[in-house]
This record gives C-alpha cells, sequence and structure tokens, in this order.
C-alpha cells in the first residue's frame, strides 16, 4: 500500500482565501465604521470596506492584476490605518484588521509564487 504525501495548498485554494479574507475584512470595516461616532477615521474605514469588499469579488476572476492590487490595497490599508491607529487609535477590530492585511499580502505572494511561469 502506498502512502499518500499531502500536496500542499494550491492556486485555487489560496485565491478563495484571499477572497475570503478580503469579505471578512470588509464586513469588519463596514461594522465598525457603521457603529463608530463621530471621527475623522469613520470615512476612510467605510471607504475602504467599500473598496476590500470590490476586491473580494474581483480577485476571484481577475488572476494576476487582481492578485496584485489587492496586495497592493491591502499594504496601503495596513500603511494608513497602521499609522493613523498608532497616533489616534480606533475600533477594537483594528488590529485583527491589521492581521488580516498581513495574511492577504502573504497569501498572494503565496498565490503568485505558485503561478508562476516556469523556465525550461
Amino acid at each position: 500500500m502506498k502512502k499518500k504525501t499531502p500536496k500542499g495548498i494550491d492556486a485555487p485554494t489560496l485565491n478563495y482565501l484571499i477572497s475570503g479574507l478580503l469579505v471578512l475584512t470588509a464586513i469588519l470595516h463596514l461594522g465598525a465604521g457603521a457603529l463608530m461616532g463621530e471621527s475623522e477615521l469613520k470615512v476612510p474605514i467605510l471607504v475602504f470596506g467599500v473598496l476590500f469588499l470590490g476586491a473580494g469579488v474581483w480577485v476571484r476572476k481577475g488572476g494576476r492584476p487582481a492578485v496584485l492590487g489587492v496586495m497592493g490595497l491591502s499594504a496601503l490599508g495596513l500603511a494608513l490605518g497602521g499609522s493613523k491607529y498608532l497616533q489616534q487609535g480606533g475600533p477594537v477590530s483594528m488590529p485583527l484588521m491589521f492581521l488580516i492585511d498581513v495574511l492577504v499580502i502573504a497569501a498572494g505572494a503565496a498565490w503568485l509564487n505558485l503561478t508562476r511561469k516556469k523556465k525550461a
């Protein structure tokens, strides 16, 4: 009897993971923005929520440009949101949103690595 070796994660699974993480962070952004009182962070959080929701749908069929785009969007959210959070604080869900940004960037890099064209 031959022993099966685990294959590891494949590109379509990573794509679903990226999409799911983006939709999750979109829900967190929209929820935090809706529940937030008057704050200068309210509008940017809501805008990023809408952007992440659209990106979660786009990445499913957009291929390489979509994955690069969502990695850039996550890096931008991490940089802008992180700097504001360090200066002013923010919703308690913000650290989870930052973690999701990091996971999206890492999963995107893994997806790009798996789907790159091999040179002979």
